[in-house]
């Protein structure tokens, strides 16, 4: 019952800072899908970084509750996966296309190399 404790207060905090940064960055009228693709961008980071770093925290007792905290609470939910298919699926729904494939390719490869880049810096 604890596990489920630690993932669910790493996903309110999680899911309210994705709205803090959502609306901040929303009043710089960017582009939806550009808004999304930072805070997937931030929160692969965050993911790599923390996964890198946890390595040290290995014989801390808690340990495990720490990743279930951090990556499946914290970051599962900044991440925006669900609004990202939905903009997928939006622009496929308009014929666009290409569109949707190349924010599906920028997506996916900016999301892997924020999440390594993070990963290398934790393990400097």
């Amino acid at each position: 019952m604890s596990d489920i404790l630690f993932v669910s207060i790493g996903a309110i905090l999680g899911a309210n800072i994705r709205f803090q940064i959502h609306h901040k960055l929303g009043n710089l009228n960017l582009d939806k899908g550009f808004l999304i693709l930072i805070i997937n961008t931030f929160a692969s980071f965050g993911l790599g970084l923390f996964l890198s770093l946890v390595e040290q925290f290995r014989a801390f007792t808690y340990s495990y509750q720490l990743i279930l905290f951090f990556s499946i609470g914290f970051f599962g939910s900044l991440s925006t996966f669900s609004s990202f298919v939905y903009d997928l699926f939006d622009l496929c729904l308009q014929l666009e296309l290409f569109r949707a494939l190349k924010l599906f390719i920028i997506s996916v490869s900016i999301g892997i190399i924020a999440f390594a880049f993070g990963l290398f810096l934790g393990t400097q």
